[in-house]
Protein backbone atom coordinates (compact mmCIF):
# COMPACT_ATOMS: atom_id res chain seq x y z
CA UNK A 1 0.00 0.00 0.00
CA UNK A 2 1.25 3.44 -0.89
CA UNK A 3 2.08 5.62 2.12
CA UNK A 4 0.22 8.90 2.01
CA UNK A 5 -0.60 11.56 4.56
CA UNK A 6 -4.21 10.34 4.66
CA UNK A 7 -3.29 6.84 5.85
CA UNK A 8 -0.26 7.57 8.04
CA UNK A 9 -1.41 10.66 9.96
CA UNK A 10 -3.34 9.97 13.19
CA UNK A 11 -5.45 13.09 12.66
CA UNK A 12 -7.08 11.46 9.62
CA UNK A 13 -8.01 8.25 11.47
CA UNK A 14 -11.61 9.33 12.08
CA UNK A 15 -13.98 11.89 10.62
CA UNK A 16 -14.27 13.77 13.94
CA UNK A 17 -10.49 14.13 14.27
CA UNK A 18 -10.26 15.23 10.64
CA UNK A 19 -12.97 17.86 11.14
CA UNK A 20 -11.30 19.16 14.30
CA UNK A 21 -7.92 19.43 12.60
CA UNK A 22 -9.32 21.25 9.56
CA UNK A 23 -11.45 23.66 11.62
CA UNK A 24 -8.52 24.48 13.92
CA UNK A 25 -6.13 25.11 11.03
CA UNK A 26 -8.59 27.33 9.16
CA UNK A 27 -9.43 29.19 12.37
CA UNK A 28 -5.74 29.83 13.07
CA UNK A 29 -5.15 31.05 9.53
CA UNK A 30 -8.18 33.32 9.71
CA UNK A 31 -6.97 34.85 12.98
CA UNK A 32 -3.57 35.60 11.44
CA UNK A 33 -5.35 37.46 8.65
CA UNK A 34 -7.52 39.39 11.13
CA UNK A 35 -10.85 37.71 10.41
CA UNK A 36 -13.71 37.77 12.92
CA UNK A 37 -14.83 34.22 12.05
CA UNK A 38 -15.61 31.98 15.03
CA UNK A 39 -14.94 28.27 15.42
CA UNK A 40 -18.68 27.65 15.71
CA UNK A 41 -19.26 29.24 12.28
CA UNK A 42 -16.44 27.18 10.79
CA UNK A 43 -17.86 23.94 12.23
CA UNK A 44 -21.29 24.73 10.78
CA UNK A 45 -19.75 25.55 7.40
CA UNK A 46 -17.73 22.29 7.45
CA UNK A 47 -20.87 20.28 8.20
CA UNK A 48 -22.72 21.96 5.32
CA UNK A 49 -19.92 21.17 2.89
CA UNK A 50 -19.49 17.53 3.98
CA UNK A 51 -23.11 16.50 4.41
Amino acid sequence: MKRTIANTNNYFSSSVKKQTMIVNSVYTSAKVEGSKTTKKELKEHYKLIHS
